[in-house]
Parts: structure tokens; sequence; C-alpha cells
């Protein structure tokens, strides 16, 4: 029975950290989903096949880094996901592009609140595009131009 008790208390001090990173603690940021439809018609351009999903690039525009995201296509919704955007506490500056064409930028000021250790984002910006968002999914409806 002792070298259990001691042995659950090794255990204990092992899994603490006094130096751990504050970020290790954070609720995740929000995730940023993307509908795009065509400015026309309304309907969704991967759905009516005017645009491929594989050819989805998101892009740092600061860093030309390749962004990583996921295309959704359960139950027809065909969106772009993007996760954990901000998670370092940061400006973000992308595009989001289908081949060769730029379809959006999204500019976002993600900024880190200290009181209960949560994100929030400050000054959420679409550009090159007309957008609605859908306030019951949280969705952003972008309305491209196919021209």
């Amino acid at each position: 029975m002792k070298q259990l008790s001691s042995l659950v208390c090794l255990f204990l001090f092992i899994g603490c950290n006094s130096k751990a990173d504050i970020t290790d603690n954070l609720t995740a940021p929000e995730t940023f989903a993307f509908q795009i439809l065509d400015k026309n018609t309304g309907e969704n351009v991967f759905s009516n096949k005017t645009y491929n999903p594989k050819k989805i690039t998101v892009k740092n525009l600061d860093s030309d880094d390749v962004i990583p995201h996921h295309f959704v296509s359960d139950n027809d919704l065909d969106i772009i996901v993007l996760e954990n955007v901000g998670r370092e506490s940061e400006d973000i500056n992308y595009s989001v592009n289908v081949g060769d064409k730029r379809i959006f930028e999204l500019h976002v000021d993600a900024i880190l609140v200290k009181k209960g250790l949560d994100f929030e984002y400050k000054n959420v910006e679409i550009t090159n595009t007309v957008f609605k968002r859908d306030k019951t999914s949280g969705v952003y409806n972008i309305l491209a131009s196919l021209d």
C-alpha cells in the first residue's frame, strides 16, 4: 500500500508543470466557416460544380504560407472551414482562392482576453467580395462574382 501511495504521488509531481504555457489552457478560437455562393443565382459554387473543392487554397498574405483548411461536403454543406484562427494571438491576413481566382480575403485582429482565458476577435473583415453572415449558423455566405 505504501508503494502504491508513493507511485501516485510520483505521478502527481510529474504531471505538474509550473512552466506551462498559458495558451495550453485556452479555449479554442472561433471556427470560421464560409459558403461560396454565385452572387447572381445564390447557388453554392461547389454544389453546382462551378468550382472544384480540391482546388481550394488558403494563403497567408504576409508569409505566403499555405494555411490548412477543411472542406465539409457532408449533408451537401459544401463549406470551407478554418480552425484555430488567431490561436497565437496575432493579426491574420489570409486569401481564399479556388484555382487561380482569389475569391476573398480574411483579415482578423485576434487578441487574448486575460480574464477568462478566451479569445476575442476585433475587426473581422472580409474584403474583395460581398458577404452576409448567417446569425443562426455563424457561416459567412460569400457572394462571389464568377465573371
